[in-house]
């Protein structure tokens, strides 16, 4: 099995932490946003469950979202098709931005062709609103099907469908991800 990024934690291993904490002991034990994304097939574990088959088609260049690329609810099914990336700061650069790109130096790290090395970055707003910025990457970041403008940040919300380049990841609350488990 290949080496997983820093911050990578599979479903599988906190679906076991929910049965152990309360909703709300969850919730204050992870305080942040998730990302889910699918994972390959060469980065996941042999499945103990029946899997259910649905379209991995790429993401197409125009933004467009498959209409089953919804992760969350596809979770409970078979969580050791999914990796969790939580939405904190890991790396020393950049105190104010959550980075997210190919390079080992960021926060998030997605090793997906599509992915620029640095390709973009969640920003927190005062009122506790988190925005997504693109880092002028070569394919570009969407969110919920609308391209992140140069310069400007998007909002993302539990539920947003955000795409990196071409690889789909949804954006959940941790009582949200509790919930999908």
């Amino acid at each position: 099995m290949p080496t997983r990024p820093p911050g990578f934690t599979s479903a599988d291993i906190v679906q076991k932490l929910k049965s152990e904490l309360s909703r709300d002991d969850f919730e204050r034990r992870f305080p942040h946003f998730w990302v889910i994304r699918h994972l390959d097939e060469d980065e996941r574990p042999p499945s103990t469950f029946n899997t259910v088959a649905w379209d991995t088609k790429p993401v197409e260049r125009g933004g467009k979202v498959p209409g089953n690329v919804l992760l969350s609810a596809r979770l409970r099914g078979d969580p050791a098709h999914y990796g969790l990336h939580p939405v904190i700061k890991q790396a020393k650069v950049w105190s104010d931005q959550i980075l997210v790109g190919r390079a080992l130096n960021n926060d998030i790290i997605f090793r997906h062709e599509s992915v620029s090395k640095l390709h973009a970055y969640f920003k927190q707003r005062r009122n506790d609103a988190w925005l997504l910025y693109d880092a002028k990457s070569a394919n570009g970041t969407t969110v919920n099907g609308t391209k992140i403008p140069a310069g400007e940040g998007m909002e993302v919300q539990s539920g947003s469908i955000v795409v990196f380049g071409h690889l789909p990841v949804e954006v959940i609350t941790s009582g949200d991800l509790y919930d999908a488990l």
